[in-house]
């Protein structure tokens, strides 16, 4: 007979007030932090399951099944869930879009906020942008939204 793996006198992890990432469970390694899928969804993933990498290996194939097993394990795979998937796999079969006008007059700084993006940061309040030398309006809140939710550095690198 063997021990079996709990949470309750699991050692080794890195913060007990950071939920474990949600793939490794009790072999988590490092800072988990929270990452949007999109309809609602979020999970929380150790640094080499949130990452880029991982997220997009096999055109996002070993992400999609990973996190369908686990919900499909714990009886949680709900409809919203099954989107997310679904929309994060559309994302990376998807061609890059051509330049287009409007909001996306905005290059650097879109540049600027989806490494921030990429790395975990929430959209910023749009009145504390840094656009000190142009007249010309920010961008608006549900813009700076959109841009996050697009998660456009996951299809190309930012």
């Amino acid at each position: 007979m063997y021990a079996l793996p709990t949470l309750y006198k699991a050692r080794n992890l890195p913060s007990l007030k950071r939920p474990v990432c949600a793939i490794c469970i009790d072999r988590t390694r490092g800072r988990t932090e929270e990452v949007r899928l999109g309809y609602r969804v979020t999970v929380w993933l150790c640094p080499g399951h949130a990452s880029q990498a991982f997220q997009t290996k096999r055109s996002g194939r070993d992400f999609v099944r990973t996190l369908m097993g686990v919900w499909q394990a714990n009886g949680c795979m709900t409809q919203a869930r099954h989107r997310s998937l679904d929309a994060h796999l559309n994302q990376l079969r998807t061609p890059p879009p051509r330049p287009r006008p409007g909001s996306y007059a905005w290059p650097e700084l879109r540049r600027r906020l989806e490494v921030r993006y990429a790395n975990g940061a929430p959209p910023p309040d749009p009145t504390h942008l840094p656009c000190q030398t142009c007249t010309a309006h920010t961008p608006s809140r549900r813009t700076l939204q959109r841009w996050h939710a697009e998660r456009r550095w996951l299809s190309r690198p930012p």
